[in-house]
This record gives structure tokens, sequence and C-alpha cells, in this order.
């Protein structure tokens, strides 16, 4: 279900795999059913960050931990597919730009984002150090190197990625298309407008440091430190 295959420069450091993806029909449908069931029943003091790896924002996208929430077969085994084309593909990226092997020691967990209008993405960079959880700033003990997205639909008007600080054009990725980008503020983005239909993808995150889980209970979680030398 994930196709090998070369890719394309977005702007010098992004790079896309063009339809690497096969997106069967009805899976997306099915996905966000399991999305759209877990935010009509979860408590809201439960939504935010660390909290069973699940978000949820009031003006950006759902965030939704595939690993831990999807209960459908067929969701399960379309992750493990994208899992395996996003491994393939980050090993490119790191040939590509092998210096970048040093400074990855771990992954952090899935994200499934999913949003219809009027929410939004403002420009952000996917490496800022602090967090907040419960209602408390803190600096985080790591930093994200290269942000992984697997775009699984484009039916939808608007929603495409934008640099802020490079002189090129919102890119809107096809259906079943990965992109691999620095975290790093060089490469902040934001979503141009969606303006109809919703958007759905898988986000990964590649990170220095300590394990994310370490920060929310104290506990060493070694299942979550994936480790991709």
């Amino acid at each position: 279900m994930w196709i090998p295959g070369e890719p394309k420069e977005v702007i010098k450091g992004v790079l896309a795999w063009e339809n690497c993806m096969e997106v069967p029909e009805g899976i997306i449908d099915s996905m966000n059913e399991e999305v759209d069931e877990w935010k009509e029943n979860v408590k809201k003091d439960e939504m935010g960050v660390g909290n069973n790896y699940t978000i949820s924002h009031t003006n950006g996208p759902i965030r939704f931990d595939p690993e831990l929430h999807f209960k459908k077969e067929e969701s399960k085994n379309y992750l493990k597919n994208i899992a395996d084309n996003t491994a393939d593909k980050v090993a490119q990226y790191l040939e590509i730009f092998p210096d970048l092997q040093q400074e990855i020691h771990w992954n952090e967990t899935w994200q499934y984002i999913s949003y219809r209008p009027p929410k939004n993405m403002n420009y952000h960079s996917d490496n800022h150090s602090t967090r907040k959880d419960n209602n408390t700033f803190f600096v985080t003990p790591f930093l994200r190197r290269i942000t992984s997205l697997t775009y699984l639909n484009d039916d939808f008007k608007g929603g495409a990625l934008d640099f802020r600080y490079w002189d090129s054009p919102p890119y809107k990725p096809p259906a079943g298309t990965t992109v691999i980008m620095p975290s790093n503020f060089m490469y902040s983005h934001a979503t141009t407008p969606l303006l109809n239909g919703r958007k759905v993808a898988f986000l990964l995150a590649f990170s220095s440091g300590t394990c994310y889980d370490d920060m929310f209970d104290g506990i060493y979680h070694p299942e979550r430190e994936r480790n991709i030398k």
C-alpha cells in the first residue's frame, strides 16, 4: 500500500514523496468516525498534551493518538502501512542529509490530524521548547529535528502548506503524499485558510533529547523510545 520512489524538492530541505501511499476507498471516513466518536465521548478535562497522548485544540485541528485509540483492524493495519512508508522515507531523507543521523534519538507518538473550517493552523515551528500542560508552561528537555506528514486527501479547498521565510508559493500535496521537513524556526509554516471539506494527515516527529513520556509521569517508557538507527 506504500510505493517506493524519489522525492520532489518543495523548498531546500523540504522533500515530498508524492502519491507514495495508496488511500483505499472508505478508509478516511472509517478513521474519522473513530476520531469523532472519541471526541464526542472524551471528557473536557482529559483533553490536552500528555493526557493519554491525546490532544484537542479549540482553535486548531483535532490531534488524536491513533496507536492508542484506533480500534478497527482496518485502521490499525493502515497505520502500520503508513509507519512502514514513513520509515522508508525517513531513511531516504537521512541518506540525503547524513549529518542529521546523529541528531535523531527517538520518535514521538503518532498524531492523526483532522480539521474542518474554520479551524486552521497559524505560523509555527515544530521544535518550540515550551509546552503547556494543565495550565502550566515548562521547557521541554528535547528538540524536534524533523517532521513527517503524510497527507491522506486533497478533496478540500485551501489548506496548503505555506512557509513563512521562503519565497515560494504554498504547496498543496496530492492525496497519499509524505512530506519531510526540518522542525526548526527557519521552517516556520502555516496552512492557508481551509475553505471547505475536511483535511486529514498523519504526523510523526523525530527528536533528540529526553523521551517525551518522561516529562509527564516521571516514568521511563522504553516502548516509546523507538530508535530508527
